[in-house]
């Protein structure tokens, strides 16, 4: 009975356009800051502070979120990141990331879930 929307446009448009209720649900899955992969690398910190920006803007409309992203990579600390989901639920993500170069378990990275509901 419910009513699911998909999109794959930038997150920015795709929000204004959205008149969220109480109770909606937005998964966002941005470029990682601290990663090199071709997908994040014309992410910038600006980037990073306007999307914390908009899931705390949700957070007041209490509308729910799930943010997936990276707060270490071979040696980086994504402090920004860090920083801002001391306020929300954190659950790490334990994956193996796969690339053409190479598909070996990375235990160098660490990437969570932050989100303004309990499980």
């Amino acid at each position: 009975d419910k009513e699911i929307e998909y999109s794959n446009r930038d997150y920015i448009d795709f929000i204004k356009e959205i008149e969220f209720n109480e109770g909606n649900f937005i998964y966002l899955d941005p470029p990682y800051l601290i990663s090199n992969s071709e997908y994040n690398k014309n992410w910038s910190i600006e980037d990073e502070l306007n999307l914390y920006d908009l899931i705390d803007h949700l957070d007041r409309k209490n509308v729910y979120f799930g943010l997936s992203n990276m707060i270490e990579h071979k040696g980086n600390t994504n402090h920004l990141l860090e920083e801002r989901m001391k306020k929300y639920s954190v659950y790490e993500i334990k994956s193996n990331y796969i690339s053409r170069f190479d598909n070996t378990i990375k235990k160098s990275s660490k990437e969570v879930y932050v989100t303004n509901y309990e499980k």
